[in-house]
Order: structure tokens, then C-alpha cells, then sequence
């Protein structure tokens, strides 16, 4: 482990954000998602139950694809769509 000598609050800050950056991107790493899931696959991954996921497919600009027969949604949009629609900027990125 190194040692840091900060400065000011500022600096504080930027190692936590830092810190945190490299910790996500691990635990990216570790989980990785397909690109496409199945209503089931998400809900799961949501922690709703199937019903919730087959009501939202029928809300305008969910990332529901029919393409392959089976509804199956993208997950990379359906993460953004949820960051989209919550209060995900006000609450994890203020003050900056």
C-alpha cells in the first residue's frame, strides 16, 4: 500500500473518484453481460419479477428487440434507459 499526503479536499476527492473508477471496472470485468437478455434474464438481473419486464417492453423507446423471434432486450440500452429515466446524474454526481 503507498502512502499520499493530500492537500486539500479537492485531492481527497479525486482519489476516492479515482479508487471507485478502478473498482467498477474490475467488477465490470468480473460480471459481464450478454448483449442480449431474455425478459426473464432481466428481470433477474433487475430483481422484478418477469410481469414487470413484459409490461415495460410496451413503453415507448424500451430497448426491446423482436428480431430473433423472442423478445429479447439490449442490455447495454437498457442499462442507460434505466440511468435515463431515475435520478442516477442528481444523486451520484452532485456537487460536480
Amino acid at each position: 500500500m503507498s502512502e499520499i499526503t493530500l492537500v486539500n479536499a479537492n485531492d481527497l476527492k479525486e482519489v476516492i473518484r479515482e479508487e471507485v473508477r478502478q473498482a467498477v471496472g474490475e467488477a465490470l470485468r468480473e460480471r459481464q453481460l450478454p448483449i442480449l437478455l431474455s425478459l426473464q434474464d432481466a428481470a433477474d438481473l433487475l430483481g422484478v419479477s418477469y410481469t414487470t419486464v413484459y409490461r415495460a417492453t410496451k413503453i415507448q423507446g424500451f430497448p426491446v428487440s423482436h428480431d430473433f423471434g423472442h423478445a429479447k432486450i439490449v442490455t447495454d440500452q437498457l442499462l442507460q434507459w434505466i440511468k435515463s429515466r431515475s435520478n442516477y446524474d442528481l444523486v451520484y454526481n452532485f456537487g460536480s
